[in-house]
């Protein structure tokens, strides 16, 4: 099993489990504003079957928690983001927040465009970067979709290349509320990446430059390697048998819980 090859970039990349608080302690987002540093952030709802009423709804909430400037980048189609308009906004931008929604589409939308990588450059150099739920998912190395009910049943998790922001590693949202432990357990199982995250409703996990990853919100965060297990009889099952695996690493860190990605360990 391969390590991970961390690379290291200077903006914090901020990924959400979903369904974050907007109403009350607003704790998630505060984060995402205050550590962001930004004087102009850029919304991407594309992800989203309502995009510009959401980008719209996010762009008065991170202005009201503090950051001066908003732009929502509303492309909605394979072909629509690399307009003038969208780089201007890019240029302009120190923070980009990825809603929820539909991660197919999302990175269908911007896999592989000039923005995304003119995205890509503005994070390397210190701009944050945050998803939410679609937005968190596509953050991933390899990106699953569906499965919800099935997991523990081979070929019942798809997947596709996601934004590969973290190397080698799969990113789960609504995870302990949509019981999604399954979905991840395959993912490794499957040896389609060595390491996942699962994210929890209303909880971030902040990682620096280093890897050094942080926990904010009102609920978990588990990780999940496979880096040690002993036993899977994955590979040898035809598709829908249940499937075995023994000897998966697993850690559930709460807020303020401190984790260090490239050598997969707690950090006290």
């Amino acid at each position: 099993m391969k390590r991970m090859e961390w690379t290291s970039t200077k903006g914090l990349l901020v990924i959400v489990g979903g369904n974050e608080d907007k109403i009350k302690t607003k704790s998630v987002l505060q984060f995402i504003t205050d550590n962001s540093h930004a004087a102009c952030i850029s919304i991407i709802p594309t992800a989203s079957s309502y995009g510009k009423e959401l980008g719209d709804e996010y762009a008065e909430l991170f202005m009201k928690m503090g950051i001066a400037k908003t732009h929502v980048i509303a492309a909605r189609y394979v072909g629509d983001a690399d307009t003038p308009e969208y780089h201007a906004m890019v240029n302009e931008s120190d923070a980009f927040f990825f809603t929820g929604g539909d991660q197919v589409k999302l990175v269908e939308v911007f896999k592989g465009t000039e923005l995304l990588q003119k995205i890509y450059a503005k994070h390397a150099s210190g701009a944050l970067i945050a998803g939410t739920s679609a937005g968190a998912a596509a953050a991933s190395d390899e990106m699953l979709f569906d499965g919800d009910e099935k997991g523990f049943q081979k070929g019942s998790v798809k997947t596709t290349q996601g934004f590969g922001f973290l190397p080698n590693i799969t990113v789960d949202t609504h995870f302990t509320q949509r019981n999604r432990i399954p979905r991840l357990a395959q993912i490794l199982a499957r040896k389609v990446n060595a390491y996942a995250i699962g994210l929890d409703e209303d909880t971030a996990l902040s990682i620096d430059a280093a890897g050094n990853a942080y926990v904010v919100g009102s609920e978990m965060v588990t990780f999940m390697a496979i880096t040690n297990a002993t036993t899977t009889n994955y590979e040898q099952l035809p598709n829908q048998s249940h499937y075995s695996v023994h000897g998966l690493a697993t850690s559930f860190l709460a807020a303020g819980g401190k984790f260090h990605l490239p050598s997969w360990t707690r950090l006290p």
